[in-house]
């Protein structure tokens, strides 16, 4: 029997065989899961509509969009991502799916016995060595990754991707962004600036993670300290919609760590259609650069609904870059 596998990271996926294997151990999926995951992958180069899937796999464009919903949640667990924190099958708010990930090219399986763990090329068998020690996040490593990223696209991707798994497990943060860094600057060359915007994400996120939000940038520290104060819930937000900010107020009122926030979006916490009309009065702003004040419902996952009258404006700072800043007045719990 022979047939295409695709392998990322730690994860596998044969087709033929139609199996995951996650760490050389048999993951159980279902078909129809199994055959969303393997359509994202060959499609991972652009966004998947929920439409053109229920079109594609499921062959059945009048069933409901909660069965995407439930597939993609089981194939998440399957690769061993996870929905609150995707790294491979991530959500494109009020589009569809995308496949981030970036596989070794296809390659045909041959004469595998059921549950076998393939033989792995030498660029994987390095990537699955442990990271037993934490190296200088400026030392040998890292300088060793850049080169290869230069000398061979996919083999530094598939490293990368080794690196950043274990630099997460064992809480090396500064490991953990400089790997993201070299991954932006290698998605940027190859033209791929969305990619490369993630990346550069992640790095915003873990910095402010590492040290109280006012201290990450020097030219901002006085404005989130001062907002920070504020007994009325304050966020600030980049082009991308993703919270750069959020006071303790804030944090408070969806009931979540700043650090859990930071890098996030409304979709991460918020029910689908609120976190449709926060996007979409978000652009307003973002587009008309005119300060706006509604109303809004909000039901963070922890806690009570309130009603509550946002007020949104542009914040531009010192280097010009425009970001989103809002304040929310919560006046009754529904």
């Amino acid at each position: 029997m022979s047939g295409e596998i695709f392998v990322f990271g730690r994860c596998e996926v044969r087709v033929a065989q139609r199996q995951v294997l996650l760490e050389g151990h048999l993951r159980p999926l279902e078909p129809l899961p199994f055959d969303l995951l393997v359509y994202l992958i060959r499609q991972r180069h652009q966004v998947v509509t929920k439409a053109r899937l229920l079109d594609e796999v499921w062959r059945n464009r009048h069933l409901g969009e909660a069965v995407i919903s439930v597939a993609v949640q089981k194939a998440r667990l399957a690769i061993g991502d996870s929905s609150r924190r995707a790294r491979l099958l991530v959500t494109v708010p009020r589009r569809g799916y995308r496949f981030v990930g970036e596989p070794d090219a296809p390659r045909m399986l041959e004469n595998v016995r059921p549950g076998a763990a393939p033989q792995q090329p030498a660029s994987l068998l390095l990537a699955n060595r442990p990271l037993l020690l934490a190296p200088q996040v400026d030392g040998s490593l890292i300088g060793w990754l850049e080169r290869l990223a230069h000398a061979d696209d996919a083999a530094a991707l598939t490293v990368a991707s080794r690196l950043l798994e274990q630099a997460h497990a064992a809480g090396l943060v500064p490991m953990e962004a400089a790997v993201h860094r070299v991954l932006a600057r290698l998605h940027e060359r190859q033209g791929a600036s969305c990619l490369a915007r993630l990346h550069i994400n992640e790095v915003m996120r873990l910095m402010a993670s590492e040290a109280p939000p006012w201290e990450a940038r020097d030219g901002r520290h006085l404005l989130y300290h001062a907002l920070d104060q504020s007994p009325d819930p304050i966020f600030i937000k980049d082009q991308a919609h993703r919270w750069v900010f959020l006071n303790r107020a804030f944090c408070r009122l969806i009931g979540q760590a700043r650090e859990d926030l930071l890098g996030k979006s409304d979709y991460d916490f918020f029910p689908e259609r609120q976190a449709d009309v926060f996007w979409q009065q978000d652009d307003v702003v973002l587009r008309s650069r005119e300060e706006s004040t509604n109303e809004e419902v909000i039901t963070p996952a922890r806690g009570a609904t309130h009603i509550a009258t946002t007020t949104k404006a542009i914040l531009v700072d010192d280097s010009r870059e425009s970001f989103l800043i809002g304040t929310l007045r919560c006046r009754q719990h529904v």
